[in-house]
């Protein structure tokens, strides 16, 4: 009977003990919660007359990036 006994409870704890980590990581993972970003268009995109004000201005989107080095 204590046999029994001994291997319910070892069955119990390794129940438990085995869904903490997917609990303790359900927000992404273990270096922190998952952040996505969207995507704010493509590298080049050009917008003309962005403002509806002046027809002869255009914008050339940076897609969230930091551009160095650019020539037009």
């Amino acid at each position: 009977m204590k046999f029994k006994y001994a291997l319910t409870s070892l069955a119990l704890s390794v129940a438990i003990l085995s869904s903490v980590p997917s609990t303790a990581f359900a927000i992404g993972g273990a270096s922190g919660a998952k952040v996505d970003y969207q995507v704010q268009g493509k590298i080049g995109e050009v917008v003309m007359n962005p403002y509806d004000i002046a027809p002869l201005t255009a914008v050339i989107r940076n897609g969230g990036y930091q551009l160095r080095d650019v020539h037009v």
